[in-house]
């Protein structure tokens, strides 16, 4: 049978056994980085998770939007359709410009205070993106124009070159 060397109401006890637990670290190091190193990692995985969250923005189309009614007051989102004609409000050139999009009937008013793009005027297809206020206007951040020359039909095909390409061959 082991003897124990401390009286009942020894003061030393309590530091005896956290001397212990420090004896068991000293042959392998302290832990205190990888518990560190533990905690920065978590973190980090936490901002982009919920950053990613906050960085979603949902995309409509006008019908689509308005059809959302208020759910979509103080959201932010890109809302795609095309000016109406004679909607335009504000000087060509000048910041501070005001317009309507329209899709399927419904439209949506944009207010944007930065300069338009060049190709933006009546009946262009536009993408704008912002917040949309209680007044149920887009405050937009950016505007951007489908650009109409890309989609256009190509040219005449070269004589002597194959319309068909290396895969329909095979």
């Amino acid at each position: 049978m082991m003897e124990s060397n401390h009286t009942p109401n020894d003061p030393r006890e309590p530091f005896e056994e956290f001397d212990d637990l420090e004896s068991s670290n000293a042959d392998g190091g302290s832990s205190w980085p990888i518990v560190l190193a533990l905690l920065v990692a978590v973190s980090l995985v936490g901002y982009v998770i919920f950053d990613g969250l906050e960085a979603e923005t949902y995309f409509y189309t006008v019908d689509e939007a308005v059809a959302q009614g208020d759910d979509l007051v103080g959201q932010t989102v890109r809302i795609k359709g095309k000016v109406e004609p004679g909607s335009i409000e504000g000087e060509a050139g000048t910041l501070g410009r005001k317009f309507q999009v329209a899709e399927k009937g419904k439209t949506i008013w944009v207010t944007y205070d930065r300069a338009l793009p060049d190709t933006f005027e009546e009946g262009v297809e536009v993408v704008a993106q912002g917040t949309v206020n209680d007044s149920y206007t887009l405050e937009a951040d950016e505007v951007m124009v489908k650009c109409p020359s890309r989609y256009e039909g190509q040219g005449p095909h070269p004589e002597g070159i194959s319309k068909e390409g290396p895969q329909a061959k095979r």
